[in-house]
């Protein structure tokens, strides 16, 4: 009998839809589950289809924190823009949101980019939107303003210049339904 488990599912997952290695490292075993479900009923399922109009609100977020003492960081990132194909804009930001506490009471937080809903253009295929929980080296920390410009997202130097550790990562596909 082969036993699969939940990092082996979720590492799958990602290689799969080409998020590791280059977006979330290769190796990388969560520490807790990013539960993310939209207004309408849509819940992220490590690369489930959501249509547009169907995560246009800002979702809902929760997460057991690895340290309840921590705070925490979510990124949502679409590195397919325009195009997954020609992504010379992506990684588009869509949201972040810094200095979660470890309750992941999200009106305690600080949005540095109000959630912008997924806009693929028409006929650019599928985009993938990725979460990115990461845990603060400390408690209300100071970020730098970021660029008005969403688009070239530097995520990586953000998260390096900031001390944040990957926690947990979910992800859905999503496109434009004129398709």
């Amino acid at each position: 009998m082969v036993l699969i488990t939940a990092d082996m599912n979720i590492a799958n997952a990602l290689k799969k839809a080409e998020i590791s290695p280059n977006i979330v490292p290769e190796g990388f075993s969560p520490s807790t589950l990013l539960s993310i479900r939209y207004p309408k009923g849509e819940d992220v399922a490590l690369g489930n289809f959501i249509k547009p109009s169907d995560s246009a609100e800002t979702p809902n977020i929760s997460f057991v924190a690895p340290d309840s003492d921590a705070q925490y960081t979510l990124l949502l990132i679409d590195p397919d823009a325009p195009s997954k194909q020609d992504p010379k804009w992506g990684p588009y930001r869509h949201w972040v949101v810094v200095n979660i506490p470890g309750s992941a009471d999200f009106m305690a937080a600080n949005q540095l980019t109000s959630y912008m809903g997924p806009a693929p253009p028409p006929k650019t295929g599928d985009h993938r939107y990725i979460f990115l929980l990461y845990k603060q080296p400390s408690i209300n920390s100071n970020f730098n303003a970021l660029s008005q410009d969403a688009s070239c997202f530097d995520y990586k130097s953000f998260v390096q210049q900031n001390g944040l550790e990957l926690v947990s990562v979910n992800f859905f596909v999503s496109r434009n339904d004129d398709n």
